[in-house]
């Protein structure tokens, strides 16, 4: 069974990331970087698919994106999957330049969605 950790300050969204994962995985759901990063401490994700903003009330958030640089540098065999609803290129772009396996668009359809973490996870 794989790990997926899912991190969204939305736990609506990171319940259906859930319910769409594909079933050889399971999900460890986080809800701040700090969460996140704690997870590592206890188990070896698999995969880590993040939102680029996980706090909505600052609006230059890019919590996700320092998520993504500090999984790079300290876990780097871990592939990343970020999601945004923003349609900002920008949060693509450096989502990628700074390691990220993909990028998805909010909302994420199942099907895409479950295509995704199997190629990035290669199941």
């Amino acid at each position: 069974m794989k790990i997926v950790l899912l991190v969204d300050d939305i736990p609506e969204y990171v319940d259906t990331m859930e319910l769409n994962l594909p079933e050889e995985c399971r999900a460890v759901q986080a809800y701040s970087a700090e969460d996140a990063k704690s997870v590592f401490g206890k188990e070896t994700p698999a995969l880590a698919v993040i939102d680029v903003r996980l706090n909505e009330t600052d609006t230059q958030n890019r919590e996700g994106l320092e998520l993504l640089k500090w999984i790079k540098v300290s876990h780097t065999a871990v592939p990343v999957i970020m999601i945004s609803a923003y349609i900002d290129f920008e949060y693509e772009a450096e989502s990628l330049s700074l390691g990220a396996k993909y990028f998805l668009r909010k909302p994420v359809q199942p099907d895409e969605f479950r295509e995704v973490v199997k190629k990035a996870i290669k199941i």
